[in-house]
């Protein structure tokens, strides 16, 4: 199961460096896209710079949060990432509910829903999970920051899900889209949860 994880980790870092680097090719090509989709990167882009930016940093280098000997044998470094990375997360997740309600909700209301919905738990466990650190609370801690990055990781699980409705059916990308988002982050979640539960027990 861990290594299962683990795989589901990098591989939803490379979906999301790759997604990343067409958004950014997008939003300096010339002429600009003038799809629905790409020109929203284009008309908004420090919104969508100050989501992405930070958010992939946290994605990238979150997963060493979780390496147990780094924990034991470098917690100065453990801690002074940490910081880092949770302002770095605070910061994405704000500009993504900002996205939500500013730009043009791509996949209509059920997309702008899911976004504040899931954007919402992504603050509110990110808040418990350094209250419960500053209180030295370290067990609690770790199951808030995996709920954390499980919805991180979720924005690649939405990517995945996209492609295998539109590969198995003859919607299009903006019909799915917004489905794709809670079925996406929804079941990040679930497994999230499904884990903290495996390893309260032990």
């Amino acid at each position: 199961m861990k290594t299962l994880g683990w795989a589901a980790i990098a591989l939803s870092v490379v979906i999301l460096l790759v997604f990343a680097a067409i958004r950014l090719v997008d939003m300096t090509r010339v002429p600009p896209p003038t799809d629905a989709f790409g020109a929203r990167y284009v008309q908004h882009p420090w919104v969508m710079l100050l989501h992405m930016a930070p958010g992939l940093l946290f994605l990238t280098l979150a997963p060493l949060q979780f390496v147990t000997w780094i924990r034991q044998q470098h917690i100065d470094f453990h801690r002074g990432l940490g910081r880092v990375l949770a302002t770095c997360a605070a910061v994405s997740g704000l500009f993504a509910l900002i996205a939500a309600f500013r730009l043009p909700a791509f996949g209509g209301v059920i997309t702008q829903a899911a976004t504040v919905f899931f954007g919402a738990i992504f603050l509110f466990s990110l808040a418990k999970a350094v209250r419960h650190i500053r209180r030295k609370e370290t067990r609690l801690h770790r199951e808030w920051m995996i709920r954390v990055y499980s919805l991180a990781m979720g924005v690649a699980s939405i990517r995945v899900t996209i492609g295998l409705f539109t590969a198995l059916s003859d919607l299009g990308v903006e019909d799915v889209f917004g489905t794709a988002f809670w079925l996406g982050l929804g079941t990040n979640l679930l497994v999230a949860e499904a884990w903290i539960n495996h390893t309260r027990r032990e």
